[in-house]
């Protein structure tokens, strides 16, 4: 159970204050090099974690503190998403897309070899 929604969202405020200081930047930064490792979803979740022992909430909370952030609006990462519902339905065809080589000397050049993009997301 969460806090009221003054306490939210002084609870929100503080996690933006975090993702953008210096000891958490430098966190996001090493998690995206490296690779593997670690990934910044990792830290973003630390952070929240963090907030909820600051302001005295349980850890069982995490969730609906996470659905709350998109309900207010206020955090960064709910502010700034560009991400949005597609209306592709499972078994529709992938649409074309523009493509930049990244090798120069292959510039725009057909190739006989298929291309296949895969992207998701889990946040």
């Amino acid at each position: 159970m969460l806090p009221s929604n003054d306490v939210v969202i002084s609870m929100l405020e503080r996690e933006n204050e975090l993702r953008l200081s210096n000891s958490v930047q430098p966190q996001f930064e090493e998690a995206e090099r490296s690779g593997s490792k670690s990934d910044w979803i990792e830290v973003a979740a630390a952070v929240q974690l963090n907030v909820l022992h600051e302001f005295n909430v349980p850890e069982s909370a995490l969730r609906a503190y996470q659905c709350a952030a998109k309900r207010h609006g206020i955090s960064l990462y709910v502010k700034h998403n560009r991400a949005r519902v597609g209306d592709l339905q499972v078994g529709s065809n992938a649409p074309n897309i523009s493509l930049i080589s990244v090798k120069p000397d292959l510039g725009s050049q057909p190739t006989d070899r298929p291309l296949v993009i895969i992207a998701g997301s889990l946040s």
